[in-house]
């Protein structure tokens, strides 16, 4: 058996029995076998074993892919989807890598498709125009970039910071990033992104001002430049605005803001060039969300960090000393905002027999060994897929 929540002291996680899952996966109906996880602000995806996309979560505009505008505390069935191979979403939005490498998207339309003409939300997939040869896809607030069989990166929208990676400042369709061959990977932040290539190096483009392509010089940068001092990289994320990236060693490296201790590295700097993340062993994938960050461990363990959200700390909940962001005051606002608390350095999370771990804003899930998914967090919004709407502040399976 493998363990799908960390025991504790007492019977378990916070006093609760750990939540076991069999080695053998599911095969009912009732337990499809999950494959893949993406998580949007408030909604979360699996992509299932055969090729079929189910979510739940906030659905108002479209997310979901059903057909309605409506949350669902429970997975439904994106309509029209039965070969995916990968699946992204960012926001109110979701997209599926199809098998012949097309990519279809729902939700939320991002600013280059309604500025061509595109409906504001999409409540059922459709086909985006340009994307051909898909390897991987990437989704960002205002663009997007993908990997193509012939091993390049290829991205479209907003590029005023040089995210395109072109040189160029738009596009509607998607252009290819120059200098750039071999690519394994790529990541997509707020108006910069970064690629992984096969022989573990990092480069980076676009927006710079906090150290997101990985020096201190914020000028941006309009084409790939190299990450000093990242080699050996077997994965990457991005979130808002850092990179992070786990090494061959079982280390990670963070670059870019840290105003919420999303680069994991324990300082005080809210700027910075790569830094390793404070004790992090047996890094394998990582997984950011805006301004936090998860990496999934060689046993099966995960650790979280960055901000959480709200005093009841939902996200880190095992985040020992957690420190406070406090907004400068405006003088035309009437209100102090509250503090906000992060997590500087990792936190375990409460799961074990984890492959996959994902964030959103407010939630977060794992996608076990056995094909099974647990989430936790704040179910206002159905983001925790339990059929449930109350907090969640130990891993609950999701309600298929």
């Amino acid at each position: 058996m493998v363990t799908a929540a960390l025991t504790g002291c007492g019977p378990g996680w916070w006093g609760r029995a750990p939540v076991e899952v069999g080695d053998e996966p599911a095969t009912s109906a009732a337990e499809p076998v999950v494959e893949e996880l993406a998580a949007g602000s408030f909604h979360t995806c699996a992509r299932l074993r055969g090729g079929q996309v189910r979510c739940w979560g906030m659905g108002a505009s479209g997310q979901l892919g059903d057909g309605t505008a409506t949350r669902s505390e429970r997975p439904v069935v994106v309509a029209g989807i039965d070969d995916a191979v990968q699946i992204a979403a960012e926001g109110d939005r979701t997209c599926a890598v199809r098998g012949d490498g097309s990519v279809w998207c729902w939700g939320q339309s991002p600013a280059v498709e309604v500025e061509a003409g595109a409906p504001p939300v999409r409540a059922l997939p459709q086909p985006v125009a340009g994307w051909r040869d898909v390897r991987q896809l990437a989704l960002g607030l205002d663009h997007d970039c993908a990997v193509v069989g012939s091993g390049g990166v290829v991205c479209r929208g907003q590029g005023s910071h040089g995210a395109l990676g072109d040189g160029g400042m738009f596009s509607t369709g998607p252009v290819a990033v120059v200098r750039l061959e071999s690519a394994a990977e790529v990541a997509v932040g707020y108006g910069f992104s970064c690629a992984r290539t096969h022989a573990g190096e990092v480069l980076c483009w676009g927006w710079n001002e906090y150290g997101q392509c990985g020096d201190a010089s914020g000028r941006d940068h309009l084409t790939p430049s190299p990450v000093e001092g990242v080699v050996g990289a077997r994965a990457l994320t991005a979130g808002f605005d850092h990179a992070c990236a786990s090494l061959s060693d079982g280390t990670a490296v963070c670059w870019g803001g840290d105003t919420f201790g999303q680069r994991g590295d324990g300082g005080e700097a809210t700027v910075g060039p790569p830094a390793p993340v404070v004790g992090l062993r047996a890094a394998q994938r990582l997984s950011a969300g805006q301004f936090r960050t998860t990496a999934l461990l060689a046993d099966g363990t995960a650790r979280g960090w960055g901000r959480e959200w709200g005093p009841e700390r939902l996200l880190w909940p095992e985040c020992g000393e957690p420190r406070e962001y406090v907004a400068e005051a405006k003088p035309a606002s009437p209100r102090q905002a509250p503090p906000e608390p992060y997590c500087a350095a990792p936190a375990m999370l409460p799961v074990a027999g984890a492959s996959q771990v994902v964030v959103g804003l407010l939630h977060a899930c794992a996608l076990t060994h056995a094909g099974k998914v647990l989430c936790w967090g704040s179910d206002a919004y159905g983001g925790v897929g339990d059929g449930g709407v109350d907090d969640r502040p130990q891993p609950m399976p999701v309600a298929w």
